[in-house]
């Protein structure tokens, strides 16, 4: 049985969520604020979690935060009445995985979280379902998908789950160039509103902590990756 737990202080949306989660087969834990959500995700493991993002005690980012430091990747979706895209880039690149307004569709946020539960799952198996190949060593870039690990020049780079996927994504699609649209659609999902600004932001992410080395901007077209160790252009 797939889980999820929600946090929120509205007891309303608990239960209006809980509903319609529990109707389509998951078993649901409730909590009242960030900190008893902090808590329950240290001690219990979920296949996705659903945070408000202004909380008792600790907001939904502070949440996602800290997990993430703590090495917990469980899928993160946010639930916000702020339309700011500016936060909402900050909390993709602490490691939200999906922001949704609150005035969703309840199905649609259903269908988030099972696209979430899906991707998570390949990513488990392989790094992605194109290529299985345990280890990368690209020109000084080696890159394990087993521990999940990079490093350039025998230096450690910390990644966070989706730069770290992202990179994987882009080695194994090395052979074309890879459009906004079909990173957005891989890591964010085909009904994702975001503009691609929140690609080029995480890309640029990623090209500083490989030096900006090895991933090139196709100028109207997208990114792709180079297989040595040159700069971007």
């Amino acid at each position: 049985m797939k889980t999820i737990m929600i946090a929120d202080d509205d007891s309303a949306i608990l239960a209006l969520l809980s509903y319609t989660f529990e109707s389509d087969g998951f078993k649901v834990s409730l909590v009242k604020n960030g900190q008893e959500a902090l808590d329950l995700a240290t001690k219990q493991n979920f296949d996705v979690i659903l945070l408000d993002m202004m909380m008792p005690e600790l907001s939904g980012l502070a949440v996602t935060e800290a997990l993430r430091q703590h090495a917990n990747y469980t899928p993160i979706i946010i639930l916000t009445a702020r339309e700011d895209d500016d936060l909402k880039i900050t909390g993709i690149n602490s490691g939200v995985d999906d922001y949704l307004d609150k005035t969703t569709p309840q199905r649609e946020i259903v269908a988030r979280a099972n696209a979430l539960i899906r991707r998570n799952q390949i990513y488990q198996k392989s790094g992605h379902a194109v290529e299985v190949v345990e280890h990368y060593s690209f020109d000084g870039l080696e890159v394990d998908i087993k521990t999940k690990s990079a490093s350039l020049d025998h230096d450690k780079i910390d990644l966070s789950k989706r730069e770290f996927n992202l990179l994987i994504f882009l080695i194994q699609n090395r052979d074309k160039i890879v459009s906004r649209e079909a990173i957005l659609t891989e890591f964010w999902g085909e009904t994702q509103d975001y503009e691609t600004r929140v690609v080029d932001v995480t890309i640029s992410n990623l090209r500083k902590k490989l030096h900006n080395q090895f991933i090139k901007t196709k100028r109207g077209f997208g990114y792709q990756f180079s297989e040595h160790h040159t700069k971007n252009i």
